[in-house]
């Protein structure tokens, strides 16, 4: 009855799960090829629409995907702790998906916290408005972001000045709610001479120190949809805090300062 569900990856199923949970029932046709890949999304849509006609609901099914995903991680095998996320176009037996949708699938699992970094931003409000969502519907979850605030070339400006240009565009153009994450930048981003510049290129996303998205793509509609991007998800809990305690000990240390973006 459920043998596609058996031929998702764990991180597959928790998307399906994830979906369903919205009550998306059936879920729309090409986020299960997103899910699936093409080999096996017309088999996993024909199951779900079967399930659904003999009286499943969206929640059952987010239940029995989960239910598989959680007993696949008792066994920590490879295959469960590390998951390609290869987005571009769809070439045979090889599954793709794209790099949002994997994002937004590791955002609703987020319980305590979620660590984004990444290089660059671009009117990015319907890539944040899910993880915004979460935050006002939980208060208590912390969000913190390490972004790259950059000096332009032959921009003279005073380095304050270019922090407060950046904070007015990330609350206009990115993150327009009232509850706000914490914001922190590497300063010597915004030195003064190439030779002493440095940039902040890492783009990763860390739930809960338990599950990390490590990808080639920005924040930007056309890197989470369209580019041809490679990624890696990790479960394995070590390397993920690693991650995690590496920008937290970053930010601790005052190599990262934290940026001043208001309440909106």
């Amino acid at each position: 009855m459920f043998g596609p569900f058996h031929k998702l990856t764990t991180p597959g199923l928790d998307q399906l799960a994830a979906i369903c949970r919205r009550g998306e029932a059936p879920p729309p046709t090409h986020a299960l090829q997103q899910i699936a890949g093409p080999a096996i999304g017309d088999e996993l849509r024909e199951c779900v629409a079967s399930l659904i006609a003999q009286g499943w609901k969206a929640p059952q099914l987010a239940d029995v995907a989960t239910a598989i995903a959680d007993g696949r991680r008792t066994t920590n095998s490879a295959d469960e702790l590390f998951d390609l996320v290869l987005s571009g176009p769809d070439v045979p037996g090889i599954a793709t998906r794209d790099t949002g949708a994997m994002m937004h699938a590791l955002l609703a699992e987020a319980k305590h916290e979620v660590l984004l970094v990444g290089y660059a931003i671009h009117n990015a409000v319907q890539i944040f408005e899910p993880l915004a969502l979460r935050m006002a519907a939980d208060p208590s979850l912390r969000v913190w972001f390490c972004l790259d605030i950059r000096r332009s070339l032959n921009d003279t400006s005073l380095a304050a000045d270019i922090v407060r240009r950046f904070a007015d565009e990330f609350n206009h153009r990115h993150w327009p709610w009232s509850a706000k994450p914490q914001v922190f930048y590497d300063p010597r981003s915004l030195e003064c001479y190439g030779g002493q510049r440095s940039s902040l290129h890492a783009k990763c996303i860390v739930v809960d120190r338990r599950a990390a998205l490590v990808t080639s793509a920005n924040f930007t509609a056309a890197a989470q949809e369209r580019n041809i991007e490679c990624g890696i998800v990790l479960r394995h809990c070590p390397l993920v805090e690693r991650i995690a305690r590496y920008f937290d000990s970053l930010c601790q240390s005052h190599h990262f300062i934290q940026c001043d973006i208001g309440r909106g």
